[in-house]
């Protein structure tokens, strides 16, 4: 980022400084997060989004929502933050406000890649926020190996960031072939390496492999008409795994240790024991579900913060069949087939992301945990590729589009 890219969107880089603060909640106050929706919605009062025509099936959602929390456990704080997610995120059509969502998704990956950097510093200087007393014995207690998070609280948070930085430096580094930027070529060498890195000793097998995955995904989007390019860094790559992966199975212990510890505290599984509670809070409202935020049946049932087991089967459990529909309807209206991606590298880092949540939210709840900033960036994503659909750009008038408000931005 250039020194005129930092003057002209301050606004944008605070935002998005706030969002980041979620990430290491030990350093900062949890208000300061909630302080991006604010700065996010004045924006939006700026755009004037809520006079323009947006989509209908977010709105849908955040209706099936209420309906499902005032049928069920009731309505909550983390309802109405979910609901202001929804509607700041939703597809509206105004080329300005989606703009605005992609500067602040570009200033949102670059962060992904300063907190890797800042867990790296971490790891170098041995601090380990789960490594406090009290973590330690909250883990000795359960069973289960103490994680790496760096400066975050919780390795999973530590892991996402690094393997959306990977993503980020991969198509930065395909996406600028033609560049005579060497240096940044090894920089992005580097980081793939460091984010790599750091995903592995946080201990989350699904964020590294998965992230290795969407990383040849972006990689066979940018093969078409430039296979030998291409192989040339498919090369590299091979040679610095060779170097890397020795480093990285010393630290693949955590991932064994995590996996054992839950399997010698868990009859079976931990996924297992949590997607059988869900299924069991859909068996007991399966049309509306329990509400949002809910978790437990009958006199059990509470509204508090609790590890769901996956985003997807949360969404079942919490709004039944009728918010699921809707929910599918909303990623559907998304999704495009690889082979239909337009190849501009916004819209490829951005569809590996999409490709990434899509899976990732499996087996992780962020997607519906408005007190997750992952919840805030994954709903950006899907409204930003929605609209990208909408207007039916190619690569070259995506690119006209871009360069036009770059241009305007210069002018001011």
């Amino acid at each position: 980022m250039t020194k005129e890219y930092w003057q002209e969107n301050k606004y944008e880089l605070i935002t998005t400084f706030f969002i980041f603060t979620n990430l290491f909640p030990a350093w900062f106050p949890e208000w300061m997060y909630y302080l991006s929706f604010l700065m996010i919605l004045y924006k939006a009062f700026e755009f004037k989004i809520f006079h323009q025509k947006g989509s209908i099936l977010f709105l849908w959602f955040i209706f099936v929502l209420w309906i499902s929390s005032f049928l069920g456990a009731g309505i909550s704080a983390r309802l109405i933050v979910f609901s202001m997610v929804l509607y700041i995120c939703r597809p509206v059509d105004s080329e300005e406000w989606h703009l605005y969502k992609l500067k602040l998704l570009k200033n949102i990956c670059f962060g992904f890649a300063l907190a890797t950097i800042a867990n790296f510093y971490a790891r170098l200087r041995g601090i380990n926020m789960t490594g406090t007393d009290i973590a330690i014995r909250h883990h000795e207690k359960i069973g289960v190996a103490v994680e790496f998070s760096g400066f975050s609280t919780h390795a999973m948070w530590a892991s996402c960031a690094a393997a959306l930085s990977t993503l980020f430096f991969t198509n930065y580094l395909l996406s600028n072939q033609n560049s005579k930027g060497k240096t940044m070529r090894y920089v992005c060498f580097i980081m793939i390496s460091i984010s790599l890195y750091v995903t592995m000793i946080s201990a989350s097998r699904s964020a590294f492999f998965l992230s290795l995955a969407c990383a040849a995904l972006i990689m066979y989007l940018y093969s078409e008409g430039r296979a030998g390019k291409i192989s040339k860094y498919i090369v590299v790559t091979g040679i610095l795994a060779t170097i890397i992966v020795p480093i990285l199975s010393d630290n693949a212990s955590a991932m064994l240790a995590k996996k054992n510890g839950l399997e010698i505290t868990t009859k079976n599984s931990s996924r297992d024991v949590l997607w059988s509670e869900r299924m069991t809070e859909f068996e007991s409202s399966p049309l509306t579900g329990i509400g949002f935020a809910a978790y437990g049946v009958g006199n059990n049932q509470k509204i508090e913060r609790f590890e769901s087991g996956g985003s997807y089967i949360s969404v079942l459990a919490q709004t039944g069949i009728i918010g699921a529909s809707v929910f599918m309807m909303i990623w559907l209206a998304a999704f495009v087939f690889p082979k239909n991606v337009v190849r501009h590298p916004t819209i490829v880092l951005l569809y590996a992301i999409f490709f990434y949540f899509s899976i990732h939210c499996i087996l992780e709840g962020y997607m519906i945990q408005p007190g997750w900033y992952l919840c805030l960036v994954v709903w950006l994503v899907i409204g930003v590729m929605t609209e990208i659909k909408w207007f039916g750009w190619t690569s070259d008038q995506y690119a006209k589009l871009l360069d036009q408000n770059a241009d305007e931005e210069d002018d001011e």
